[in-house]
């Protein structure tokens, strides 16, 4: 069960693209890093202010690991011009992932939820796009795929989207 009951066992802040897990759970590391990786690109919306961003991973003793991200630090001042370009702040979010989930599904869940974070709340972020359709992260062939949800094509691996332009 996932809720304000559960003690936790080991806590990790780690920066957006993290370098060692620093004892987390490597896969789950890895698919914070592949979803950091793609969040430079193909967003439409409000600024993101990556330099910011920190992901804390907490373990429970179940094998629970609950997944936050977070802006740390001062903003960064930005002259505004316009709505599109107001930074952007992510507030703490934490979703239920289980340390035993492989790489792909990890990566994808993650995807997934920060995804659903951005698009959710004003000021709005639209990423990644393809065209004008957000693109859906999913698994196909155990790999980590954002899909074109019009053509069914896989666009990119996730944590390769820059590849992709």
């Amino acid at each position: 069960m996932w809720g304000p009951n559960l003690e936790y066992v080991d806590e990790w802040t780690l920066p957006l693209l993290p370098d060692a897990g620093m004892g987390a759970p490597t896969p789950l590391v890895d698919a914070c890093f592949a979803v950091g990786s793609d969040l430079g690109f193909r967003r439409y919306g409000a600024h993101l202010d990556l330099d910011r961003l920190r992901w804390t991973l907490s373990l429970h003793e179940t094998g629970v690991v609950g997944l936050g991200v977070n802006s740390s630090g001062p903003r960064r001042r930005v002259k505004v011009t316009s709505v599109d370009e107001r930074t952007l702040g992510i507030s703490l979010y934490t979703v239920a992932l289980h340390m035993d989930l492989s790489l792909a599904e990890a990566t994808v869940v993650i995807a997934d939820i920060v995804q659903t974070e951005l698009a959710g709340y004003s000021p709005w972020v639209e990423w990644p796009v393809e065209e004008k359709r957000l693109l859906w992260p999913t698994v196909v062939d155990g790999e980590a795929v954002w899909r074109d949800p019009r053509t069914d094509r896989a666009v990119a691996q996730i944590g390769l989207l820059a590849a992709r332009g």
